[in-house]
């Protein structure tokens, strides 16, 4: 019996223990009619007096579904805690994922597990997916009133395709995509292929499991920036780059970036007055000469009655000008010869000046009698033309007159060299096209019957481009038929280069500035991938 009593009464003090338990009080009376919640669970409606054991609680008060704030409140034994709520705009985010069970981080918080429904903010959010060993974030925007569903492939990658043109035809691993399209693809890399035309291009891209990617492929036209680029133009020795003038001096493109590598100026005119309208470049790319006819600036000059030229030359690796002189003649061109240490340069008056670049002495030959129009450098020889078709050959170590040999009937306008160096080419104002060899014989004539103000051949020999006035053509050498046409220039083409097989670059002069791009005839255009 005794026994009993205190089984007993050890029941009864527990009891009481519990009854004592410590509580305290937590009253909400702001908003009024607002529905209030305690972690998660539905206890009633505002105003609301509440009484709750010692510790933290989440308590969210609703004004609606999609307004709401949350707190997180600590209650203490005995006290008494008042709060005011103010329910912010939410919108609603339903997360899912393969595999389920993937933690959804926003920032700091952890919001849960997929598949997850959960209340957020309106605006952009940064949601990070994680499970185990696999990972992904998504950006995500989450309207008021609304709710936004997002599905996470965490085994394979999210990525998103847009062509522009849309009717383009775009292959992913060789399989047809109509795009705009959504693609899962596993981890690794993947061959894009995209198609309009005459226009295609292949690309390659890398994706990784979990990853989201926006690519798009865009058409556009290639073009050199807008520093209006004129002729002449000229490959680098080893075709590295196209050198052409612009409005702020002499520039080097590299064409696969179209971005000038390096370009040089006139540090006494940085405004560039008076332009530049010749150049030359040594085979080494060390050396570059510019010719530059003073005549915004003439009033600067001691004699400002005659023609005046200032020619200079660059250290291509300082970009400094090594030398700059004004001299009183009318230069149209200059060349360097192969050992650096002399300029030759052409003038209108049909001399031909020699510049011993040690000590800066200048001397004048006559070779013609009549204005000299073009120069170039074939190693040891320099080679030029005149304007009563014939083409003087310069031995450029010592400067003597090693044959001269008239090839045409009237101006020649532009004299060129093969990438080979196997023949000259001559264009005319008699209407022909001239391939010379090196001793300046006539190897093959053409007669276009128009005059021609710019002529080239391909890097193979095979075709020949010849510019008569706006309208461009290119024809197979061997059998004379034409491959293609181009006649929607706006100017005049005084220069043609060969970039490769199919594609050429005409060049027009300062009064209409353009160099553009062509493809068989077409104006060049490169797909380009954006990847987000």
């Amino acid at each position: 019996m005794k026994k009993f009593f205190t089984l007993f009464g050890l029941f009864i003090f527990s009891v009481f223990l519990v009854a004592c338990e410590g509580k305290g009080q937590l009253v909400i009376k702001e908003p009024p009619n607002a529905k209030v919640y305690i972690n998660g669970k539905y206890v009633g409606t505002t105003p609301i007096k509440l009484t709750l054991k010692e510790g933290r609680y989440k308590v969210t008060v609703a004004t609606s579904e999609f307004d709401e704030d949350t707190k997180i409140v600590q209650i203490f034994f005995d006290r008494t805690v008042e709060l005011t709520f103010n329910p912010k705009p939410k919108g609603i985010l339903e997360a899912d994922s393969k595999p389920q069970g993937a933690k959804v981080i926003d920032g700091k918080e952890i919001l849960g597990k997929t598949p997850l429904r959960v209340k957020l903010d309106p605006g952009e959010h940064i949601l990070v997916f994680k499970y185990g060993s696999l990972g992904a974030s998504r950006k995500v925007k989450i309207e008021y009133r609304k709710v936004t569903k997002l599905f996470v492939n965490l085994e394979k990658a999210v990525v998103h395709f847009y062509l522009d043109p849309e009717d383009a035809e775009l292959y992913i691993d060789n399989k047809p995509i109509k795009a705009p399209a959504t693609l899962e693809l596993d981890e690794g890399e993947h061959i894009a292929i995209v198609k309009k035309g005459v226009y295609e291009d292949k690309f390659k891209f890398y994706v990784k499991k979990g990853e989201e990617k926006k690519i798009t492929y865009k058409l556009m036209d290639v073009q050199l920036p807008p520093i209006q680029a004129y002729a002449p133009i000229e490959f680098t020795k080893d075709y590295k780059f196209l050198v052409s003038l612009g409005k702020g001096g002499i520039y080097f493109w590299d064409l696969e970036e179209l971005k000038p590598h390096i370009s040089v100026y006139d540090p006494q005119d940085v405004r560039n007055f008076d332009k530049f309208i010749n150049f030359d470049v040594s085979d080494d790319k060390k050396l570059i000469v510019g010719v530059k006819p003073i005549k915004a600036l003439k009033y600067l000059l001691e004699d400002k009655n005659k023609p005046a030229t200032k020619i200079l030359l660059w250290n291509a690796l300082t970009l400094s000008p090594t030398f700059s002189q004004i001299f009183y003649y009318e230069i149209v061109g200059a060349s360097v010869n192969k050992t650096k240490d002399r300029v030759f340069m052409i003038t209108k008056n049909g001399d031909l000046l020699k510049l011993n670049i040690t000590d800066n002495q200048i001397s004048s030959v006559p070779l013609d009698n009549v204005p000299l129009t073009d120069i170039k450098r074939l190693e040891d020889k320099i080679y030029i033309s005149s304007s009563s078709g014939k083409v003087v050959v310069i031995d450029s170590t010592s400067g003597d007159v090693l044959s001269s040999k008239e090839v045409h009937e009237s101006t020649i306008n532009r004299l060129e060299i093969s990438k080979d160096g196997k023949y000259i080419i001559t264009a005319s104002n008699d209407g022909k096209v001239n391939l010379l060899d090196r001793d300046i014989n006539i190897v093959k004539s053409f007669d276009i019957g128009k005059p021609v103000y710019a002529a080239n051949i391909s890097i193979s020999d095979d075709a020949l481009a010849y510019s008569v006035g706006k309208i461009v053509k290119v024809i197979n050498i061997s059998d004379l038929s034409q491959l293609y046409q181009i006649d929607d220039l706006n100017a005049k083409v005084i220069d043609i280069e060969f970039w490769t097989e199919d594609i050429i670059i005409t060049g027009s002069g300062l009064e209409k500035p353009e160099v553009k791009l062509w493809n068989k005839g077409h104006l060049l255009r490169k797909w380009v991938q954006t990847i987000e």
